[in-house]
């Protein structure tokens, strides 16, 4: 017994030691996977950034995400563009390859994949692929997965290469000779076994997955986004497509500093003290007397005022006025040109607008360059995913977003509740209303099997259910109306208006209405 009960408190404190691990992957408080690269903060050095942005990829991204904090514009865009697209998806199986026919084992290969996706947490995770990779330009995560639910590890740029482009997803090494043994217990299981092939002088030649003995292929956990398709070309790095922004964002910033030193100038006040000189102008207090009276005036004046002292006459000269007068309209150029690097009409954010058609076919836009770029690499990436699945049938999944927009959402469900009456997708119907295929599965058969929801959601009955004279249940049944019934309202159960004894022509009765 003695034996048994310490094998079971070395499984328990296995577990917690593993719990524990898992948790630190996904929360690190030291801050040890942040990337290392550092922002710039003059327009000269941007420029040359951008002559050469394969090269400089880092200090880009690490710019944009600056920018990110630092710039309401820059936030508001990206969060707009993040915002946009609802994340809704509906599955469906793809037949062909030798298979042709739906098999008895579909219902049960829906709930399988249903399951899968319910784990990866789609609409937790693709927001935030789409957030990073707009600020970094390409962006590499790792997958890491238990029995309890999926997460992904964010792998700095500076680490990272795309590799290879495998059914439209794109993968990548990484620079083991980056890593230190610090991170070592941070590290998920495979990139552990790669730091100690590394360290251990076990990588030959002919490894296929080592590249210049020191990038490891990451498997197929790894999956890197971007949305620049010539990465490959470019040595495996990619820029932000809003890259081109951070010039002119780095010159509005100046101008707003120069509004700064324009007010400072439009209220600051001089005070001149004066020390007194013989004839010959020589001072007739020494030094240390003048220094003494100088700091006692100075401890005393408000903010905004300055005190001077010397032995010299000094004109009134105002500085109302001697800052750039033209320094607002510099700002709101600054701000237009901005908004025109974003691609983004400004009328968005409050900006002034000749029409409200703008707004609109801003939106329109921007929607279109979503459904382009961004859901066909989510897209493949979760297909792959799906592939992972083991089915009954065999037959392969594909998972499809919902091209919706929040900002146009009533008009996108109107289309595809339109579609259904010329034999479109119930799923996809479900799906643009939020519904999820696990959700579609678990909750609509749980609301009419166990609940039998049919029942208790019975239609009230009003006057274009019901006749004149009786009133019909959900089941065809007749309620018997008692005497009285009708004594408070006399024309309760009558459909129109009650009955006048002046009645005009637009109010006669027709008394066999129903």
């Amino acid at each position: 017994m003695r034996g048994k009960r310490r094998t079971y408190e070395r499984n328990i404190a296995a577990i917690r030691r593993r719990n524990a691990e898992y948790a630190s992957v996904l929360a690190d408080p030291k801050s040890r996977f942040k990337p290392s690269t550092s922002a710039a903060t003059e327009k000269s050095n941007i420029k040359s950034y951008l002559q050469r942005p394969a090269d400089n990829f880092a200090q880009i991204a690490a710019t944009l995400r600056q920018a990110y904090l630092n710039s309401g514009i820059v936030s508001g865009v990206i969060d707009y563009y993040v915002a946009h697209p609802t994340y809704n998806y509906s599955i469906y199986p793809v037949l062909g390859n030798k298979q042709y026919a739906i098999g008895g084992n579909m219902q049960e290969d829906y709930i399988d994949v249903a399951y899968q996706l319910n784990l990866l947490n789609i609409n937790y995770w693709a927001p935030k692929f789409f957030k990073d990779t707009l600020l970094d330009g390409v962006t590499f995560y790792i997958k890491i997965e238990d029995s309890t639910g999926i997460a992904y590890m964010k792998l700095p740029p500076e680490w990272c290469r795309i590799s290879n482009l495998e059914n439209g997803v794109y993968r990548f090494r990484i620079d083991i000779s980056k890593l230190k043994q610090e991170q070592y217990d941070e590290l998920p299981n495979e990139l552990q076994q790669a730091y100690d092939k590394y360290h251990g002088s076990g990588i030959s030649d002919d490894d296929q997955d080592w590249y210049d003995r020191k990038w490891y292929l990451v498997s197929d956990d790894g999956v890197a986004f971007t949305f620049d398709h010539n990465a490959i070309n470019n040595g495996g790095t990619a820029v932000s497509p809003f890259a081109s922004v951070l010039a002119d964002s780095l010159s509005l910033d100046a101008a707003k500093d120069n509004i700064d030193i324009k007010d400072k100038l439009d209220t600051v006040r001089l005070i001149h003290s004066k020390i007194p000189t013989d004839s010959n102008g020589t001072p007739s207090l020494d030094l240390k007397t003048a220094r003494n009276f100088d700091d006692q005036m100075r401890s005393r004046l408000p903010e905004g005022v300055v005190a001077i002292t010397s032995p010299s006459s000094l004109d009134n000269i105002p500085l109302k006025g001697s800052g750039n007068e033209g320094i607002y309209d510099t700002v709101n150029n600054g701000l237009e040109q901005l908004f025109y690097d974003l691609g983004i009409s400004s009328s968005l954010f409050g900006g002034k607008t000749t029409s409200s058609n703008i707004v609109k076919e801003s939106v329109k836009k921007d929607s279109n360059w979503i459904y382009t770029n961004l859901f066909p690499m989510l897209e493949a990436y979760y297909n792959f995913e799906l592939s992972q699945v083991k089915t009954k049938s065999k037959i392969p999944w594909n998972l499809k977003f919902i091209r919706e927009s929040n900002f146009t959402l009533k008009e996108d469900i109107a289309n595809y509740k339109d579609q259904l009456s010329y034999g479109g997708s119930r799923l996809d119907y479900l799906a643009s209303v939020g519904f999820t295929p696990d959700q579609i599965i678990s909750q609509l058969t749980f609301e009419q099997q166990a609940l039998d929801i049919d029942s208790i959601m019975v239609v009230k009955p009003t006057s274009n259910t019901i006749s004149s004279k009786e009133a019909s249940t959900g089941s065809g049944k007749t309620i018997v109306k008692s005497p009285n019934s009708n004594i408070n309202n006399p024309n309760k159960g009558n459909v129109g208006r009650p009955e006048t004894d002046n009645p005009t022509d637009d109010t006669d009765r027709l008394s066999d209405a129903a």
